[in-house]
């Protein structure tokens, strides 16, 4: 018959395993780190797409003319890389300038990354990024609605250009 000194070292260590699980990224280094999210997440060569996603109005409404783009990007390569351009089937993306990635820093957290304009009634849009030296790395990419975790976030806010 188990002990209560085993029982309790067995909760506490499922407990730890159980909080690693959904913790936040404290090592860029590690992305398997991150909290699962219902954006867009891909790899390409060492730079890493984590959370990319399109924010339209609210439920029920058709989205704007122009909505933005939110990601977050890290890059696990020794040397700075750069996101020079994002291409949309049926559409067009506006980065205000190349974004730059130095190694092992998130970028785009807390700002647009882009503007993305001439979507049509898609929930999913196929979209491309283009990094100068780890490549293209194709994601179908969700437009999110107004509401429930980005009910408060900005859409306004002009994109992030450089860190």
């Amino acid at each position: 018959m188990p002990t209560l000194r085993a029982f309790t070292t067995t909760a506490l260590c499922l407990a730890l395993a159980t909080s690693a699980c959904t913790a936040m990224v404290t090592d860029y280094g590690d992305v398997t780190k991150f909290q699962q999210n219902e954006g867009a997440n891909a790899s390409v060569h060492g730079v890493h797409l984590r959370n990319a996603y399109l924010l339209g109005g609210a439920p029920g409404q058709s989205a704007p003319a122009e909505v933005p783009l939110y990601a977050v990007l890290i890059n696990n390569r020794t040397a700075a890389d750069r996101l020079e351009r994002i291409t949309v089937q049926g559409g067009s993306v506006r980065l205000a300038a190349p974004v730059e990635l130095p190694p092992n820093q998130p970028v785009g957290t807390d700002r647009p990354i882009a503007t993305v304009s001439g979507l049509k009634g898609q929930s999913w849009i196929p979209m491309t990024f283009t990094f100068r030296d780890a490549g293209d790395v194709r994601v179908q990419v969700p437009l999110k609605y107004r509401a429930g975790p980005v009910s408060s976030v900005t859409p306004t806010a002009s994109p992030t250009a450089t860190h």
